[in-house]
């Protein structure tokens, strides 16, 4: 099968399985408006090639260890050593699944900064297996609570496998809620919900992170901690801080690039 016909083939398959399933049809049509939206909407594409972002992103980018430095973390830890039983148990669950559920966040990043902030009320957009979610499980503080937002994978009872890395024994300690990020975050901006530390890692459409962004920054408290994945995919993280005049930090993660700020 040809490269378009079959991106257009497994389009129709994720709208179709929303359908079908009772639990997601309401996100179908959701779906299929923000598409047509899209489509007609001339303020939604990108206002720089990527290119031009990859190259900002590199230029930018500083190591890792610096940037502890930089935020007066003298110790970093190693989650892949300090939790080595918890991620080779995830990592046995994640091989016996029949489908890709998403790659990694930076999971030493959220490990540091999670130990390092000590956030009282953290928020995470975008599950999927449940990578990040371990993390912030097994750094935050007792009296810490971390909410999680997630729209399962449009595939038969892929909702079951949402946040699989996470033991049962720890199940209780996160609550999550399942539909549209951009749903979740103006419910919490209407009802001025804060957050110490949000990691974004949902919608990741222009047009998706343009709105979101917004709403991230608006119930994000002073002095909190706002981390974005994949910032080099569009201009929608390079457009916000400028657009906001504010310090960031970019690091490297494998290919990829991660945004941080602080409020």
């Amino acid at each position: 099968m040809n490269y378009f016909p079959k991106k257009l083939f497994n389009k129709l398959k994720v709208y179709y399985f929303y359908f079908i399933n009772e639990k997601s049809r309401k996100f179908f049509f959701i779906l299929i408006w923000r598409k047509i939206n899209n489509l007609f909407n001339k303020n939604s594409g990108d206002k720089f090639n990527k290119n031009f972002i990859l190259e900002w992103c590199n230029r930018k980018t500083i190591s890792e260890q610096n940037f502890y430095r930089r935020i007066g973390l003298k110790n970093s830890q190693n989650f892949f050593d300090d939790k080595k039983a918890y991620y080779l148990q995830a990592k046995l669950k994640e091989k016996k699944l029949k489908y890709k559920m998403g790659g990694m966040a930076h999971l030493n990043l959220i490990y540091n900064l999670n130990k390092h902030l000590f956030p009282k009320k953290i928020l995470e957009t975008g599950v999927a297996f449940g990578w990040s979610t371990l993390v912030f499980i097994l750094s935050k503080s007792k009296q810490a609570s971390l909410t999680s937002i997630d729209l399962s994978y449009p595939t038969i009872s892929s909702h079951k496998f949402v946040a699989m890395a996470v033991p049962n024994n720890l199940k209780k300690k996160f609550k999550l809620l399942r539909g549209i990020d951009n749903n979740f975050l103006n419910f919490f901006k209407k009802n001025k919900t804060f957050f110490d530390f949000i990691h974004y890692d949902s919608d990741k459409s222009y047009i998706g992170r343009k709105k979101n962004y917004e709403l991230v920054w608006n119930i994000l408290k002073k002095n909190g901690c706002f981390v974005s994945d994949d910032i080099s995919d569009n201009s929608a993280f390079y457009e916000f801080i400028k657009s906001k005049k504010i310090n960031y930090f970019i690091i490297k993660s494998s290919s990829k690039y991660v945004g941080i700020v602080f409020k």
